[in-house]
């Protein structure tokens, strides 16, 4: 056995399990090698290939960008509807090289939720003021206005607000001693004529002029919806309002506006959804 070890030091086991493994099978054999296996990154990967985007692509970027795709999904659905087309190997390592980024645009394509600026996020806005747009001699047209609006705008508009608590109630309303029948007839109809406070009622309202300016903002991220002419009259609440003043909503929920602007001969309807701060 001694004669086996001197034969191979390079190889001399170093636990009892490898000592007893050898002693039993000899060392003629060849020794073998752990290797790792890949991790699940590595092998994903493998399955990815670069290619040009000949259009534009939502969740992955616009006409003419480098990004990553699934080698099945290029060769079984995208190459063959000419959306995209293969980028050969030694064309990648120059686009590498020169410093071209090979990235998916996870955000390009989906619309973001349009909801109202908080207080501390006015700060934002305010560093924009020293910018002023340049007049614009060409105005656009109202069905025009109302087709960007219609875009740039989603279906659901959020509002947050603080609502009001509510004061318990009390069921009944001890009768006065020595009051007359007739007073307490009397007080009794005005408990019973008296309004239920509404539950949904919140500090201050939402008004038209929230939901210009929020929708402005949205219109802002364009150069042409950004000549949009939009003002608080334009807009009037369908369902939700008090009093007949369809400019304000003083409750939580959902409701319907009217988008109509002058000269249009339609009109939009979005949906207002006013929910309680946190």
């Amino acid at each position: 056995m001694a004669s086996l070890f001197a034969a191979r030091p390079a190889l001399l086991p170093q636990c009892p399990s490898c000592v007893r493994r050898v002693t039993k099978f000899g060392l003629t054999g060849v020794v073998q090698q752990q290797t790792r296996h890949k991790s699940k990154a590595a092998r994903e990967l493998e399955r990815l290939i670069t290619v040009k985007l000949l259009h534009d692509f939502p969740k992955y970027g616009r006409a003419g960008s480098y990004v990553p795709m699934n080698k099945s999904q290029v060769r079984n659905r995208w190459f063959p509807m000419r959306v995209v087309d293969y980028v050969p190997l030694d064309e990648v390592k120059k686009l590498k090289a020169q410093g071209v980024e090979i990235v998916r645009d996870f955000n390009f394509g989906v619309a973001q939720p349009l909801v109202e600026l908080e207080e501390e996020d006015e700060g934002f806005l305010q560093q924009k003021k020293h910018y002023v747009r340049p007049i614009e001699l060409e105005m656009l047209s109202a069905e025009r206005s109302l087709e960007l609006i219609d875009t740039f705008v989603p279906p659901t508009i959020d509002f947050a607000r603080q609502p009001i608590p509510q004061e318990k109630q009390e069921k009944s309303q001890a009768r006065r001693h020595g009051a007359s029948e007739a007073a307490d007839i009397l007080a009794s109809i005005t408990i019973k004529e008296k309004p239920k406070a509404n539950p949904n009622a919140i500090y201050g309202s939402v008004s038209t002029t929230d939901i210009a300016n929020t929708i402005k903002g949205a219109l802002a991220h364009n150069d042409e919806a950004a000549r949009v002419v939009l003002t608080e009259n334009d807009i009037t609440f369908i369902s939700g309002y008090e009093e007949e003043d369809t400019s304000r909503v003083k409750q939580l929920g959902s409701f319907k506006v009217k988008i109509q602007l002058n000269g249009a001969e339609t009109s939009l309807e979005r949906t207002v959804r006013i929910r309680a701060k946190e």
